[in-house]
């Protein structure tokens, strides 16, 4: 949840997070393990969606992230 933010906003801090956590490979047992993560992401207006029908839009487009190779953001 990010209140109060507009779509270039939610786009823009969904994307600072992607890309730190894709460079952020993880160390075990010497090893070391590229993680990375597929964002999906919706604006809503108070007012104008419900919750359920906000969550289903993220859902969405997560979903979409995958579909789409992985470790990218999807803004609906």
């Amino acid at each position: 949840m990010l209140p109060d933010c507009k779509k270039e906003q939610v786009w823009q801090t969904a994307e600072r997070i992607r890309a730190a956590i894709a460079g952020s490979p993880v160390l075990t047992a010497g090893l070391e393990i590229a993680v990375t993560v597929s964002i999906g992401a919706t604006v809503s207006t108070c007012g104008t969606t419900d919750e359920k029908e906000t969550l289903a839009a993220a859902d969405t487009a997560l979903y979409q992230a995958k579909n789409a190779g992985r470790n990218c953001t999807i803004l609906l």
